[in-house]
């Protein structure tokens, strides 16, 4: 993963607006529950780099799946799952706000590696611990930050150091933002359709020639 201290924690179980169960990094059985809206927003986080309270059922650990993670000043973390009382679905995810990522690039081009992590539901399926690594490729004349692993694309835009675009999965394209600069890039992203849920963010140190 990126260098320096890195703080992770998952989640992982699905019921109630969700049923069955899949695996850290692989579809299962079940899914949204019929009928069930679904929503999704990107948040800001909280000073620790969490999601804030947005009415997600977190009392029973099979009701959501939660991730964040850090490192260097950086952080993204999401949430998914049954809003209380209700039979929505929502997704929400977001940066650190203030992400240290270094300063303004000063090259045409550069290169990111680091890991993404994504929870992904649909009406028969709940993906949701999806995790690997990625390498991002930035183009600041161009204001681009482009990548794809695991079935997971970012095509980003960039506008001085802060980042837009989107991210796709599974056919769900994805509103992204995040922070890119001489060190490091962090993005988030949150999206649906009316029977597909996504949410994610990577953290990606940038390479350095030898």
């Amino acid at each position: 993963m990126t260098n320096g201290s890195i703080s992770t924690v998952a989640i992982l179980s699905c019921a109630l607006a969700v049923s069955g169960c899949s695996g850290s990094s692989s579809g299962g059985s079940g899914g949204i529950a019929p009928g069930s809206p679904v929503d999704s927003r990107l948040v800001r986080l909280t000073a620790d780099g969490l999601v804030p309270d947005v009415g997600i059922d977190t009392s029973k650990a099979a009701n959501v799946a939660t991730f964040n993670s850090s490192a260097n000043g950086a952080a993204f973390a999401y949430q998914m799952g049954r809003v209380r009382g209700t039979d929505q679905f929502l997704g929400v995810a977001g940066v650190l706000p203030n992400s240290q990522v270094g300063g303004a690039p000063t090259s045409a081009t550069a290169t990111y590696r680091g890991d993404y992590s994504l929870a992904y539901a649909d009406r028969n399926t709940f993906e949701q611990s999806v995790t690997g690594n990625i390498v991002l490729n930035a183009d600041f004349n161009q204001g681009t930050l482009v990548g794809q692993a695991g079935g997971l694309s970012v095509n980003g835009s960039i506008n001085g150091q802060s980042l837009g675009g989107t991210a796709s999965y599974r056919g769900v394209d994805a509103p992204l933002t995040g922070r890119i600069g001489n060190t490091r890039a962090v993005g988030a992203f949150a999206g649906n359709t009316n029977d597909q849920a996504l949410v994610g963010g990577f953290l990606a140190d940038r390479q350095r020639n030898p």
